[in-house]
């Protein structure tokens, strides 16, 4: 146990407004609790399911980012750790922006 739960880029400590959405269904509203190039931690109201692929959107301040990502463990209540897996480079690049102007220092 332990190989799988490597991050391959670092993440911040952000809180943003984010949506998900499943194949079918209502949108769920969820925010971040972490996020990086890679990855994202969210917290939502809803339960989501290991493995679960889903759409998203972010409001990032110079362009919405959006893509899929699977939702890889619960952390905690109502908190999910999630991976990109189909993310636009433009997307990626304002990522690593949010993500170095919130790190420390």
């Amino acid at each position: 146990m332990g190989s799988g739960d490597r991050r391959r880029s670092p993440r911040v400590s952000i809180a943003l407004h984010c949506t998900l959405a499943r194949r079918s269904g209502s949108v769920i509203a969820g925010q971040t609790v972490d996020l990086g190039p890679g990855g994202m931690c969210v917290t939502t109201a809803r339960p989501l399911a290991p493995d679960e692929l889903l759409s998203f959107e972010l409001p990032a301040p110079r362009t919405p980012v959006s893509g899929q990502a699977r939702v890889l463990r619960q952390q905690s209540a109502s908190v999910y750790a999630m991976r990109f897996e189909r993310l636009p480079a433009d997307a990626r690049d304002e990522l690593e922006r949010l993500a170095s102007q919130a790190a420390p220092g």
